[in-house]
């Protein structure tokens, strides 16, 4: 299990892979996001199938040999069998108590809280760091919530007991703003995976977010 300090960390920069990036593979979008200095990975398929099994355990080995921590986003029966470090929950998905007794107590349990009325709704104690958005506009997720805007993200980060990472049309602008108003870290998908020149592009993110390649 990470240390607070070393999981703030590791939520700097947080990629999330995209499954609707046109000839960019998850593994690949993970090799170039890591290269550049990503910290954290997630792997994210609203529409996983048995099939894409062999792909989600090719990219946890990836990031073990990095020693890069990486989740699983929904699903903590995928996570624990492949061996991930941990999990990623919605509102709508299974419940952090549930995915903390799947994965057992060393495991990095996040959790999608969107509003202030949610974040005092939810049952953190099993969680270890929550994900806020969006905060700005994003076509990544078509069942994106409302945009809370920078002073959304700062209310939320004042008022959370646990580190926040911000979603939602961040860039390496953005990203610096976001750090300002109270973010442990940003998760960025589409800044990279639909990029013209995603190497570039996760370089520049990881110079917003102050870290190097691992």
């Amino acid at each position: 299990m990470l240390k607070p300090d070393a999981l703030r960390r590791r939520l700097r920069f947080y990629f999330i892979t995209d499954d609707q990036a046109e000839g960019f593979s998850a593994l690949e979008q993970v090799r170039v996001a890591i290269e550049a200095g990503a910290t954290m990975v997630q792997y994210r398929n609203k529409s996983f199938q048995l099939t894409d099994y062999a792909t989600v355990e090719a990219i946890c080995r990836y990031c073990q040999v990095r020693r890069v921590p990486f989740v699983v986003n929904d699903h903590p029966l995928l996570a624990r069998a492949v061996g991930a470090d941990g999990v990623h929950v919605g509102q709508d998905d299974t419940p952090p108590q549930l995915a903390r007794r799947i994965m057992g107590p060393r495991a990095i349990v996040g959790v999608s809280v969107s509003s202030l009325a949610e974040l005092e709704r939810t049952e953190l104690t099993d969680c270890d760091y929550i994900g806020t958005g969006p905060i700005f506009p994003t076509g990544t997720k078509p069942d994106a919530k409302t945009v809370q805007g920078l002073s959304g993200l700062q209310s939320m980060a004042a008022r959370s007991p646990l580190p926040v990472v911000a979603i939602g049309g961040i860039g390496p602008g953005r990203a610096r703003d976001c750090f300002a108003h109270g973010a442990a870290g940003v998760a960025v998908i589409s800044c990279i995976s639909r990029a013209a020149n995603p190497i570039k592009a996760a370089t520049a993110m990881a110079d917003a977010c102050n870290v190097s390649s691992v």
